[in-house]
């Protein structure tokens, strides 16, 4: 009888430790690090990296990237979890890290998990894309 029990004894703890281990691996992925800061979002801005009316984006795309001679991006980065507007510039901090994306590359838009085409919201949280194994695309 020992030998039956001992042998249910490894079985349990094989048990819970197989399944303690698949739930930590399947946690792990399905979370983006727990971390709302890593959320990646898209902001149309200037050569400066002030925030633009997206108005300016859409029509860089139409023009190759340029409006009036001035080259406009999509910046696309986790900034930290801050939010921008409309005449704010982004800090260096977070566009070092972050992708230019020049608004007539649609290859590139499509890569980084925007539409390859028209408008796209300052701001909007973006899933799939860079992150996901995509690449990124050039700015200028």
């Amino acid at each position: 009888m020992s030998t039956s029990r001992s042998n249910r004894v490894r079985a349990v703890i094989g048990t819970v430790s197989l399944s303690g281990a698949a739930m930590g691996f399947l946690a792990a992925c399905g979370t983006d690090n727990g971390n709302e800061n890593d959320a990646k979002r898209v902001y149309c801005v200037d050569e400066q990296d002030q925030v633009v009316d997206d108005a300016q984006c859409e029509e860089a795309e139409r023009h190759g990237g340029f409006v009036g001679g001035l080259p406009f991006f999509f910046l696309l980065g986790g900034f930290g979890g801050n939010t921008y507007v409309t005449g704010q510039r982004i800090p260096s901090q977070y566009t070092g890290a972050a992708t230019r994306i020049n608004p007539s590359d649609t290859t590139a838009r499509s890569r980084a998990g925007m539409p390859s085409s028209g408008k796209v919201s300052s701001g909007t949280r973006i899933s799939g894309g860079i992150g996901s194994g995509g690449g990124g695309g050039g700015g200028s």
